[in-house]
């Protein structure tokens, strides 16, 4: 498999799966789990069990300051995009209408990054990222208009977290340190993300938790596995692409949620999914034309949010 058409899939691979912890945070917050309670489970599960698969490999978490360095920062990004900003939306908006909104994030990571690098992206990467953006709006414009007043406020903090996505993503993509790999980045900064949940958890209303913990746990195991399985593909996605390219898998979330939105809580998809499919789709072959992977030592990955640890 060539270089681009393993971008693509992984693209397609780490945005459907991250689409699908959106929805099932929803379904978890739904039934009135505690939120910091499944940011908790989410990120120590995930970090718990590729630590354990890294240990039977024979391999240990680099702990080095420029590891530590990263870990903490990419995690913090998370945390704050994630358990913070994206599960206090969550509890508030259609959770397909929060997926589209996250679709924003290629834009500021295309703006972040031009600022950074004091350049514009390459004509096919900023085609990609426009036309992956008018196919989302396809989605998103009649959506928008079904929220209601209440909801206004969660829907303006709700940009939020398509900005620490895009922070993110620009930050791991230049600062991912030598001999860290996918695995090891994403038990790092699960485990960062876990560790600041922890007081925010500490200090919440817990009462009568356990019985709600025991009555959705297959939700919370497959949380922790989704999350695992697609911290890593984003993780190994990002050390093969540039920051704009890797932020097109936004694109992909989205209509990941908006079909399991439908799917889950009846949200309909209307006329306008089949041509938004084929705008997004188109976007992510021309932003991941000709992206020449950087070096192991500076490039590149959930969020998590994350969230999102990444939000992404």
């Amino acid at each position: 498999m060539n270089a681009t058409a393993l971008r693509l899939v992984l693209t397609l691979t780490a945005g459907s799966l991250v689409g699908a912890i959106f929805v099932l945070s929803k379904l978890l917050l739904s039934s009135g789990l505690n939120p910091f309670i499944v940011s908790f489970v989410q990120t120590a599960g995930a970090a718990g069990l590729i630590l354990a698969v890294l240990r039977a490999r024979g391999q240990r978490l680099p702990l080095d300051p420029a590891a530590l360095r990263f870990y903490a920062t990419a995690g913090a990004i998370a945390v704050a995009g994630s358990a913070l900003l994206g599960n206090w939306v969550l509890a508030r908006i259609p959770a397909g209408i929060f997926t589209v909104l996250v679709t924003l994030s290629p834009m500021f990571t295309s703006l972040f990054n031009a600022l950074v690098e004091r350049r514009w992206p390459t004509p096919t990467a900023l085609a990609g990222t426009v036309l992956g953006l008018a196919g989302v709006l396809l989605v998103l414009v009649p959506r928008a208009q079904s929220v209601e007043p209440e909801q206004a406020l969660a829907l303006t903090v709700a940009l939020g977290v398509p900005v620490l996505l895009a922070i993110g993503n620009v930050y791991r993509s230049r600062r991912w340190p030598a001999g860290v790999s996918a695995p090891m980045s994403t038990a790092g900064t699960m485990l960062v993300q876990a560790l600041a949940v922890l007081p925010l958890l500490a200090g919440a209303e817990l009462q009568g938790s356990a019985a709600q913990v025991a009555a959705v746990w297959p939700l919370l195991l497959a949380m922790v596995l989704v999350t695992l399985a697609a911290n890593v593909a984003a993780a190994a996605l990002q050390r093969i692409a540039d920051s704009v390219a890797y932020s097109q898998l936004g694109y992909v979330v989205a209509l990941t949620g908006v079909v399991w939105g439908a799917v889950l809580f009846d949200e309909r998809l209307g006329w306008s999914f089949v041509p938004a499919v084929a705008l997004v789709f188109a976007g992510v072959i021309l932003a991941n034309r000709r992206v020449a992977a950087a070096p192991a030592a500076a490039a590149p990955s959930v969020v998590s949010d994350r969230l999102a640890g990444a939000a992404r």
